[in-house]
């Protein structure tokens, strides 16, 4: 395959990921696990040609990018039930309670702030064995993915539309 294609692959299982993440551990899905992980491993590989990294290097940015993301993904779910409590809070034809939404919006603000430093924790944890050029391409390659599986999230009700039989 080529890389265009690996890409492509890695932005459609993200893109899916997190609505089954949510419904599923993927304990139920063992081919598509199967697949986040050939992805996985081959994002990996392609990390580790473009910022030429020794093994140490990487054996350290795994530990480092599964720490800190196992930590984000936590926070994310804790944004989720957050903004799906204040939902309740300030649906039509119920009065909020003033003090919850307090709270929750108070929580949901001081999250938002720890999950952008953690970006800053991760990127303090990468200075210690990458070089400032080998870290901002992480960040780059990082994001071209996210952006490419945010697209793909955009488009797929479109998508999902015309695959329906009519």
């Amino acid at each position: 395959m080529r890389p265009a294609m690996y890409w492509a692959l890695a932005v459609l299982l993200l893109a899916g990921a997190p609505p089954l993440r949510a419904q599923d551990s993927g304990a139920d899905h063992p081919r598509l696990e199967q697949l986040r992980r050939r992805v996985r491993e081959r994002y990996a590989e392609r990390v580790r040609q473009e910022l030429n990294l020794t093994d140490d290097q990487m054996r350290r940015l795994r530990t480092t990018v599964g720490t800190y993301g196992a930590e984000r993904r936590d926070m994310e779910t804790r944004q989720r039930a957050l903004r799906d409590a204040l939902v309740q809070q300030l649906r039509p034809g119920v009065t909020a309670s003033r003090d919850s939404v307090a709270r929750l919006t108070d929580e949901l603000m001081s999250l938002r702030v720890r999950y952008a430093e953690s970006f800053r924790g991760e990127q303090a944890e990468m200075a210690k064995y990458l070089d400032p050029i080998q870290r901002a391409k992480v960040t780059v390659l990082r994001e071209r993915l996210l952006n490419r599986a945010q697209e793909l999230r955009r488009r797929r009700p479109f998508m999902e539309r015309r695959q329906q039989p009519e």
